[in-house]
């Protein structure tokens, strides 16, 4: 096995996950699998790329191909300070508005909707219309568990040296992503990787194989412009 952002060969334990963070560039489970999404798209040189909460491994690999027109940002970009690249400060209530229509080939942003304190269905909307004609965003949310519930002006109670005033406001259930991410975007009632890699590709790259299958905080949603339902 090795990782598919920086070919690193060791990974260490997370929390109840064994073996699951590579020791070299960080990566997840869920960037390792956006990995393999971004390598599908074969990305121009130079293709204008908006990354929010930039990973350290995937800003490292988009800066490679966007060079000046890839963007780093985040609401908060002190917390990025390792990240290798220059952060942004871009507040996704605020900021959004100001984007301008098709201007982006590749958008990008995980276990990012659960912690903005405003309409998450105006925000990925916005994200939407400025992806080009062609372009892609690339997401995903912490899904665990059944059930649906938010509570914007009132986050749940969370490790401050983590978040900070930015807690989760939302959590994303199973059984509620038609009736969530669904009403917004076309996409596939059944989560299955296997659709789209190899299951060899899938375990050189160090995803555990209970996540291939069904919605997790490893899934990855891929849309267009065209996917949008409003």
């Amino acid at each position: 096995m090795h990782c598919n952002i920086c070919g690193g060969s060791v990974f260490v334990d997370m929390a109840k996950r064994p073996a699951v963070r590579c020791a070299q560039c960080g990566s997840l489970e869920r960037t390792r699998m956006a990995a393999l999404h971004i390598d599908r798209l074969n990305l121009d040189p130079g293709a204008h790329i908006l990354h929010f909460a930039p990973e350290r491994g995937l800003a490292a690999k988009l800066h490679a191909i966007g060079g000046e027109n890839y963007r780093a940002v985040d609401i908060d970009p002190e917390r990025y300070a390792d990240a290798g690249v220059a952060v942004a400060a871009f507040d996704l209530c605020r900021d959004g508005f100001s984007l301008k229509a098709g201007s982006f080939d590749l958008i990008l942003h995980h276990h990012v909707l659960e912690h903005i304190a405003c309409n998450y269905t105006v925000v990925l909307v916005q994200l939407a219309r400025a992806l080009t004609d062609t372009g892609v965003m690339l997401f995903s949310v912490p899904i665990v568990g059944d059930d649906y519930w938010e509570e914007i002006t009132r986050p749940e109670t969370v490790d401050p040296a983590r978040f900070g005033l930015h807690g989760h406001r939302r959590h994303f259930g199973r059984r509620f992503i038609a009736d969530t991410l669904g009403m917004i975007f076309h996409i596939d009632p059944v989560f299955d990787a296997t659709r789209a890699f190899p299951e060899a590709v899938l375990r050189e790259a160090n995803i555990p194989q209970h996540l291939w299958s069904g919605f997790s905080g490893t899934s990855i949603f891929a849309v267009r412009r065209a996917d949008l339902r409003i």
